[in-house]
């Protein structure tokens, strides 16, 4: 994939774990049923095959998610986001580099939205996962640090961007994508998990 996209989702975390060892055969075949729809919008980039998925959803409702599954599960949220939550927005995100722009957010004191930005989502382990930088890589704000994560958002000065564009994955060029990441899409879609007391589902993938 040449580009790299950032969906976001409304979600229950809690619920989404709750999922592990449900045998909720029920929420399989909404998620399944799903695939056409959400594929056909353009919502899905990988987990587009009834085959491929419904293996990998069982491992994780039987409660026998496999650490050595070759993509690991990350790749399901695209298709779970939408079907145990609900799907907020997507963007073609600035920089192709994830590591950067956490670097980059840290330098500018936005520390809600660094710890989030370099924090992987172990989605359906409990505890770490299996590999510690996968791709799609999840990421996870829970509705307790929504508030903080706004309120930063709101506090940044955006003229920043501008001064410190050597910061930014792409320079210059990035001044427009990220101003509109930070002062728009962001804290829109903290907005949307705020006012549905979920947590929000940030999942980028496309390249690293």
């Amino acid at each position: 994939m040449a580009e790299q996209y950032l969906s976001a989702y409304a979600v229950d975390a809690d619920g989404f774990l709750g999922m592990v060892g449900s045998h909720d055969d029920a929420l399989v075949r909404a998620a399944l049923g799903g695939i056409p729809e959400l594929g056909a919008s353009g919502a899905l980039l990988r987990a587009r095959q009834a085959a491929e998925v419904e293996p990998a959803l069982r491992e994780i409702v039987t409660g026998r998610p496999d650490p050595s599954r070759p993509g690991g599960y990350g790749w399901l949220l695209e298709l779970l986001g939408p079907t145990a939550g609900h799907r907020i927005g997507s963007i073609v995100p600035p920089g192709r580099d994830r590591r950067r722009l956490e670097d980059t957010f840290r330098a500018w004191d936005l520390t809600v939205l660094s710890a989030l930005w370099g924090r992987c989502w172990t989605f359906p382990w409990h505890g770490p996962g299996p590999d510690h930088d996968p791709l799609p890589f999840p990421m996870l704000a829970p509705r307790a640090e929504l508030a903080r994560l706004r309120a930063e958002l709101a506090a940044f000065d955006s003229e920043r961007i501008d001064a410190d564009h050597d910061l930014l994955p792409n320079g210059d060029d990035d001044i427009e994508e990220v101003a509109w990441l930070l002062d728009d899409i962001l804290p829109s879609w903290t907005d949307a998990a705020l006012a549905e007391d979920r947590d929000l589902l940030l999942v980028r993938d496309g390249g690293r």
